[in-house]
């Protein structure tokens, strides 16, 4: 789960800048629109507890598995029944990351979640501010604001990290459909066998996204 306690910002582990922003994390002056319109800029995951570390490492293995692909897409028009091993090897390795990600209380955000609560970042100090002109106490309020600004920060850490698993898996599928049509004119092609155990390496992985996306919801009402 996502800790709902206040921590002051810290700066974030070099290894945490991922490379690709889902979104940028909303300003208190932002409009609702804004907060659902995706930016180039890199996201990042907060550096600090134990859970956070884990997702470093986590994304740490994320990007090994990267610098493989390359390799894995020239293996399979050279060997395909080598390239087919590597690619089950590498969907191990992705399991096991997305795994160790979401046992540190990383989930798979949707994009629905991810508008809904940067949308919520968005309007909760507006309410704020039309509570103070009331003379309403907002304390409270403000508590509620520091506290959904983390949860934001969170889930587009999150976000982007599955954003790149899922571009991961679509290029492990890409290289077996290769891997497939090269099988056809190969000396040595991958037998029923290997195929199968690759086949249940890659349902593996997709399983372990699949249940990554059942973590608890990242939004909440002001």
């Amino acid at each position: 789960m996502i800790s709902t306690a206040f921590r002051p910002p810290e700066p974030p582990a070099p290894a945490l800048r991922l490379a690709r922003a889902g979104a940028e994390k909303s300003p208190a002056s932002s409009t609702a629109a804004k907060a659902t319109e995706p930016t180039d800029k890199p996201f990042e995951i907060k550096a600090g507890s134990g859970k956070e570390q884990a997702r470093e490492l986590a994304y740490k293995r994320l990007e090994r598995v990267k610098a493989r692909m390359d390799a894995l897409k020239l293996m399979a028009k050279i060997d395909p029944k080598t390239a087919l091993k590597l690619a089950a090897e590498l969907a191990r390795e992705m399991k096991g990351a997305v795994k160790a990600y979401a046992e540190a209380g990383g989930r798979n955000v949707s994009t629905g979640d991810l508008a809904l609560i940067r949308k919520q970042a968005a309007d909760a100090p507006e309410a704020r501010d039309a509570a103070a002109e009331a003379g309403i106490d907002t304390a409270a309020m403000d508590a509620q604001i520091k506290d959904l600004g983390l949860r934001e920060d969170d889930a587009m850490a999150d976000y982007g990290f599955f954003e790149q698993v899922k571009q991961i898996v679509a290029g492990l599928k890409k290289a077996r459909q290769d891997i497939r049509g090269e099988s056809i004119t190969a000396l040595n092609p991958p037998s029923d066998e290997d195929w199968k155990a690759a086949d249940r390496d890659q349902a593996d992985l997709e399983r372990e996204i699949d249940r990554a996306a059942s973590g608890p919801v990242v939004s909440i009402r002001i």
